[in-house]
């Protein structure tokens, strides 16, 4: 009897429910994850059970500030090429908004109203030729839960003096920017950074200072035209993973004795860099888990990678193998698991 009232109540419940806020509640809880909406129209239907919302690639105009306040759930929102030239100041009143990419739009400057998005976690401005970068970043600088900044491709060519304030970061993209240089004396403002991309910056020195980041886990510095690494590189004991990809300047193994002896060195890339046989340095990292040598010019599996006893992984496709019986039968001795 309790059971079947049970029953009851709930179909009265669900009975006087609008029926798209049902469709959405059990997408919702079937699915594990929050639905993402990528219409307005759709979401304003809806509105608090909105918490992410993709509005990217869509040819929009200018949203009242009154959309906005209805969204008092959103947690993620995408406004990505949508060629903006105006970001609507109404996003600020987002309190729960932890991501928002803006990337790819044509805006001079961020509302100041962006300084009230409190639990701001990432934020992506990225592709912003006409962005007043240093106007933008003190709009933010102060939210006290912004951990990861991506500004890519954003025609930089040296750090804002605005970036230095934001010394809660965490993870920080700056790929494909025009450095070429880049100063030694920036990177003290950054003692929590945990991961850092320089990818794609064509840089011919790599800053030494970036040494000092003690607390750095992943730091990606592929595709530029450096040598050396800095020899500073010794002192990031923290350090897990490092991508030396497209790396076709560098002295692989004059750069492998600056990170060789780096306790916490799990994971190396170095994919594209025109290697044929293994540099001496390699072989001295003996704490790698993971190496990755994608797109060489190795013609047989290199023997003497056995000699790292902890890898798990040996990642070699892409190479110029002609695989015959003797190379599988060599793959197969290793104790650990190659890609070829």
């Amino acid at each position: 009897m309790k059971n079947l009232l049970h029953i009851n109540l709930l179909v009265a419940f669900l009975y006087f429910l609008p029926f798209n806020q049902i469709s959405a509640q059990i997408i919702s809880e079937s699915s594990g994850e929050k639905k993402e909406y990528s219409s307005v129209e759709d979401a304003l239907e809806v509105p608090n059970l909105v918490y992410r919302l993709n509005l990217s690639n869509q040819d929009l105009t200018i949203f009242p500030d009154s959309i906005w306040d209805k969204f008092q759930n959103l947690e993620y929102l995408s406004l990505k090429n949508d060629h903006l030239k105006e970001i609507p100041s109404g996003i600020g009143n987002l309190k729960n908004l932890r991501v928002l990419d803006l990337s790819g739009n044509d805006f001079k400057m961020l509302p100041q109203s962006f300084s009230a998005l409190e639990n701001l976690y990432e934020i992506y401005l990225n592709d912003e030729k006409e962005m007043d970068v240093n106007q933008s970043l003190n709009t933010i600088k102060d939210l006290p839960n912004l951990r990861i900044l991506h500004l890519e491709n954003d025609n930089l060519k040296s750090i804002p003096t605005s970036l230095l304030s934001l010394n809660k970061l965490e993870a920080l993209y700056l790929d494909s920017n025009p450095f070429t240089t880049l100063s030694d004396s920036n990177w003290a403002n950054f003692e929590n950074l945990e991961y850092l991309s320089l990818r794609n910056d064509h840089l011919k020195e790599i800053p030494s200072d970036i040494g000092n980041l003690k607390n750095l886990k992943v730091l990606d510095l592929s595709g530029n035209d450096f040598t050396l690494l800095p020899q500073s590189f010794a002192g990031l004991e923290n350090l897990r993973e490092i991508y030396l990809n497209d790396e076709k300047e560098m002295d692989v193994n004059q750069s492998l004795s600056a990170i060789k002896d780096l306790p916490n060195l799990k994971v190396l890339h170095l994919e594209n860099d025109n290697l044929n046989s293994i540099p001496q340095n390699l072989l001295n990292i003996t704490q790698l888990e993971a190496l990755y040598l994608n797109k060489n010019s190795f013609d047989k599996v290199p023997t003497e990678l056995n000699q790292l006893k902890n890898l798990n992984l040996i990642d070699l496709h892409d190479n110029k193998f002609r695989l015959n019986i003797n190379d599988l039968q060599i793959r197969d001795s290793f104790k650990v698991k190659i890609r070829i």
